[in-house]
């Protein structure tokens, strides 16, 4: 949600920019970045379908995790890896500035897990939340999203 921040119209309430905030999951990120501005009712529907169906997905996974062999289960936690990927690949071959922050993010996990002693302590998912919101914040202060879109940009829901 903080990487969404910089894509909603200066006119968008606060509590519809939570709303969005709130229910924001990779699938629904994907879809937000592929537009040049963030319209809230646009999200708020595929919200509508998403969030149920990722939940029904999340418990269908919760009960094949306890069935399935333990090989087979980590064979398949390599396609989380893959569909981050599949989301955000799209942005980051047509924007400058995502392709820049995936880079910097591979290379700060990195060096976070393995190079400086004492992120190397931290859990997996602490590296992860305090990276993405470094990475976001610096991204959005030095190319900060103009306010007048681009000429060519997607203006369509």
């Amino acid at each position: 949600s903080t990487a969404l921040s910089q894509r909603f119209s200066n006119s968008t309430p606060l509590s519809q920019r939570i709303g969005v905030g709130l229910g924001v999951t990779d699938e629904l990120f994907g879809l937000a970045i592929a537009h040049s501005q963030v319209r809230p009712f646009y999200q708020y529907g595929a919200m509508l379908s998403s969030i149920p169906l990722w939940c029904v997905g999340t418990s269908a996974g919760i009960v094949a995790g306890q069935l399935l062999p333990a090989r087979v289960v980590t064979a398949l936690s390599v396609s989380l890896f893959g569909m981050f990927l599949a989301v955000i690949m799209p942005a980051a071959r047509t924007d400058r500035v995502v392709r820049i922050c995936v880079l910097v993010s591979f290379a700060a996990s990195f060096a976070a897990t393995h190079l400086i002693p004492f992120t190397m302590a931290w859990s997996s998912g602490t590296r992860i939340i305090v990276l993405t919101i470094v990475i976001a914040a610096v991204a959005a202060l030095i190319c900060p999203v103009s306010d007048e879109p681009e000429q060519g940009e997607d203006h369509a829901a």
